[in-house]
């Protein structure tokens, strides 16, 4: 190719790239996914709600600042309890957040009988359309409640724990591969995607054999949420450009106590440390960036996903 050709096609894709980007005041829609803290949980006494709170009603007043200053349409789908197992197949619905048990109920998103967050995300997908330009996902924590509250999990050796934990973690790989497969078959092109890690709730009570169950989940913790927020990054940088994982672990740490309800044995945040993840959520580029990384996807590929897309609503 020429350098004047190579000029000509920079200019033209350099084009493409602004047209891609969304309208002033044009209208979009932001889907969260994912479990308790997803849903906005905090002291369980704001229930039921549309999970329009939390990190997610920021998140949305952040998003309008990229769209002329119009907030988007906010679908919230997640649920207490919600393990990655669950979020594909269903569970038993639960009047609170216990692991494994998502309880359905408590968002008033969905029906009844509610199906699975897989299903109801799937629906949304297709009903709107070239609208959803962004999805937040985070998930996967719960996987480790359960294995923890299994019995007789505590009186194992450290190395037993430690592959427990591991063989979890493939389990979370895998089944986060297929939820972010999904999103990739059926979101628009330029849709951005954003998974979340996990902070340690159990961190303050590590040095502390006193505090009973909360020691005992504070040494298996310290190795487990690292790994776990390593998988999760992984998946979002295999998923490509349009995919930020953000780190909610560093803000949390020596702050546990303070933002979160961890001292009355709630693991999650307050209103101050839902704010500190969305401080965190800053770090999602703008709309603009990401059609620039993404020119590759704008030709044949993108074209084939928009097909697939229409075909499955």
């Amino acid at each position: 190719m020429s350098a004047v050709r190579r000029c000509a096609f920079a200019a033209f894709a350099l084009t493409v790239a602004f047209a891609a980007r969304p309208a002033a005041a044009d209208h979009s829609t932001y889907l969260a996914l994912g479990d308790s803290l997803a849903f906005g949980e905090t002291d369980f006494t704001k229930n039921p709600s549309n999970g329009d709170r939390g990190y997610v009603a920021p998140f949305a007043d952040q998003l309008a600042k990229y769209n002329g200053g119009v907030r988007p349409d906010v679908i919230n789908l997640a649920v207490d309890g919600e393990t990655t197992t669950t979020f594909l197949h269903g569970g038993t619905p639960g009047t609170g957040p216990q692991p494994g048990m998502p309880a359905y109920g408590l968002n008033t998103n969905y029906p009844t009988p509610p199906g699975s967050q897989l299903d109801l995300m799937n629906s949304t997908l297709a009903a709107t359309g070239y609208t959803l330009k962004t999805v937040s996902l985070q998930l996967g924590a719960n996987d480790l409640y359960v294995l923890a509250e299994t019995p007789g999990f505590f009186n194992q050796t450290a190395a037993q724990q430690q592959a427990e934990v591991m063989a979890t973690l493939q389990t979370v790989a895998q089944n986060d591969a297929a939820i972010l497969g999904e999103l990739k078959l059926l979101l628009p092109p330029d849709a951005r995607v954003v998974l979340l890690g996990y902070y340690d709730p159990f961190a303050p009570f590590r040095n502390q054999p006193a505090a009973g169950p909360l020691y005992a989940f504070a040494q298996a913790t310290a190795l487990a949420i690292p790994a776990l927020n390593q998988v999760i990054a992984g998946e979002a940088a295999m998923y490509g450009p349009n995919a930020t994982y953000i780190d909610t672990y560093t803000p949390f740490v020596g702050n546990e106590l303070a933002d979160t309800y961890i001292a009355t044995g709630n693991v999650h945040p307050t209103p101050a440390g839902y704010q500190l993840i969305a401080g965190q959520l800053k770090a999602v580029p703008e709309p603009a960036s990401l059609a620039l990384l993404g020119l590759g996807g704008l030709g044949a590929l993108g074209l084939g996903r928009r097909r697939r897309a229409r075909a499955v609503a």
